[in-house]
């Protein structure tokens, strides 16, 4: 996925939401919180089925600490053009960190392969990217304050460590296994190669 390393970027404490996180009822307390209807459909699969999944969000839920899952419309600091996903720990007045903003470039993953994408496959797409960015980043920066990090330059992506924990969440939910850093890893990328 075309997440920026977060080691780069530093705490963006200055990240400003445009619009107010008007969550969903059953998520508007606890540690991921969502207003987009379809980031909200994934969450609600991954949670059905996923054991790891609901293992890790009861954990954060414990610590009070959340990740706000957002699309780029709703922020004021625009993610980059062809951007698929972003990740921003938002730093307070104190360590450890409270506040992950996931921001979801929905439009652009429609769009990836040119071609038209089943509904299946576009959900699947969107599970997959949600395991990434949350299960692998967000929540080990919720719980331990510890990027688990994109793969390196030059590191084969299966070692990295946020490869190694979206494919738990893959391998639960029957969604493949990801053995490389590329969009192509998405079935809406892959389409527009055939």
């Amino acid at each position: 996925m075309n997440c920026q390393r977060l080691a780069g970027i530093g705490f963006a404490a200055a990240f400003v939401l445009a619009l107010p996180i008007a969550a969903s009822a059953q998520e508007a307390d606890g540690p991921l919180q969502v207003s987009n209807p379809i980031l909200a459909a994934s969450i609600e699969r991954l949670s059905l089925g996923s054991a790891s999944w609901r293992g890790a969000v009861d954990a954060v839920a414990v610590t009070g600490r959340r990740a706000v899952l957002i699309t780029p419309e709703q922020v004021q600091t625009p993610i980059a053009a062809g951007t698929l996903t972003q990740v921003f720990p938002l730093a307070g007045d104190r360590a450890p960190i409270e506040t992950v903003l996931v921001v979801v470039n929905l439009e652009l993953l429609q769009k990836l392969s040119g071609l038209p994408v089943t509904a299946a496959d576009f959900e699947d797409d969107v599970d997959r990217i949600i395991a990434h960015e949350v299960y692998g980043h967000a929540i080990p920066l919720l719980l331990s304050g510890t990027l688990c990090a994109d793969p390196a330059i030059g590191q084969s992506a299966v070692a990295s460590c946020v490869i190694q924990r979206e494919n738990v969440i893959r391998r639960e939910m029957r969604l493949g296994q990801r053995d490389d850093y590329r969009r192509e890893s998405l079935a809406s990328a892959r389409r527009g190669w055939q």
